[in-house]
């Protein structure tokens, strides 16, 4: 029976050793997001009118109005983010979209809040 064990786990490294290797070397090669994939916010301070819907339709609470030059506008905490995607779909001047982008890892928490600034062009 133990031999049997170990001849099947040389038969399957054998098989294995000349496919394609299933894994990339991230970060030094990078892999295109699916279509729909839902990655970090992208927030364009033009378009928002300060409605607060976003704020509101949040099922995690991640999304706080703070208050810039008499308006206001979404700070949204990262960490405590689903990426459902309601608060995109709720804008109804898209001022908020969903990017590609799935690199977000820190070691800090600040790194996760996105607080609303005008977008460089």
């Amino acid at each position: 029976m133990f031999l049997t064990g170990v001849l099947k786990g040389i038969q399957v490294t054998i098989e294995n050793l000349f496919k394609r290797a299933l894994t990339i070397r991230y970060p030094h090669q990078k892999i295109e997001a699916a279509e729909r994939f839902r990655g970090e916010h992208s927030f364009d301070i033009s378009k928002c009118k300060s409605c607060g819907l976003c704020e509101r339709i949040c099922p995690s609470r991640a999304i706080e109005m703070i208050e810039i030059k008499g308006k206001k506008y979404p700070k949204i905490d990262m960490g405590k983010c689903s990426f459902c995607g309601l608060c995109t779909e709720i804008c109804p001047f898209g001022a908020l979209k969903l990017t590609k982008n799935f690199s977000l890892a820190s070691g800090n928490k600040k790194d996760f809040i996105k607080k609303p600034r005008k977008l460089k062009k």
